[in-house]
């Protein structure tokens, strides 16, 4: 079974990539955004760790993750966000291996991991090609504004966070570019399948 990294900076348009992709006979999306959320639910240990590196105000009356307050300790401080990640990662890992295993044993053509931190958390190792979604900042900074519901400082300082497009560019083998028209991204897709002869 083929392992396939979709990587890039928040609000590329990553996800309606991988919908697409979806949409190909025995071939699954692996969200590891939905995976970084699940190992941070209540009562998991990662969120322990978590709370005991940046203290327990990270963790709402209910016990669960106050998302917003650790984004604003780790998206303004780059040694912060590495600890956060040093911190997560491991257990995002196990729970993508989990996942790979339960679909090859289904007998899925193909996984694609839908990644925006393929590279920084070692998933990359895991693939034997990896794509990168790219899209203007412009585009980018409306989309993660609108879907986050964040203020513009907010999402300036998430993307600020990540590498920029020459980061992806230099490492992927495929690029897709994102201009906003949904008939050239199916395009690019349908490309990419050909490329990957899938």
């Amino acid at each position: 079974m083929m392992v396939i990294g979709i990587t890039g900076p928040t609000g590329a348009g990553k996800s309606i990539v991988c919908r697409l992709l979806g949409d190909w006979e025995r071939i699954s999306i692996v969200d590891c955004d939905r995976v970084a959320r699940q190992v941070v639910r209540r009562g998991e240990r990662c969120l322990l760790d978590l709370a005991v590196e940046f203290s327990s105000a990270i963790v709402d009356k209910d016990g669960e993750l106050n998302r917003r307050k650790l984004a604003s300790i780790v998206f303004t401080d780059r040694k912060k966000l590495r600890r956060m990640e040093k911190i997560i990662y491991p257990y995002i890992m196990f729970r993508i291996l989990q996942e790979i295993s339960r679909r090859e044993k289904m007998g899925d053509r193909a996984v694609f991991l839908d990644a925006p931190t393929l590279y920084q958390s070692g998933a990359s190792l895991l693939c034997q090609k990896v794509t990168a979604v790219l899209a203007p900042p412009e585009d980018r900074l409306r989309r993660i504004m609108e879907r986050d519901a964040l203020t513009e400082e907010e999402a300036r300082a998430r993307m600020a966070s990540q590498p920029g497009d020459d980061f992806f560019e230099s490492r992927a083998d495929y690029i897709i570019r994102n201009t906003g028209r949904m008939s050239a991204l199916r395009l690019e897709v349908l490309e990419l399948q050909n490329k990957l002869g899938l």
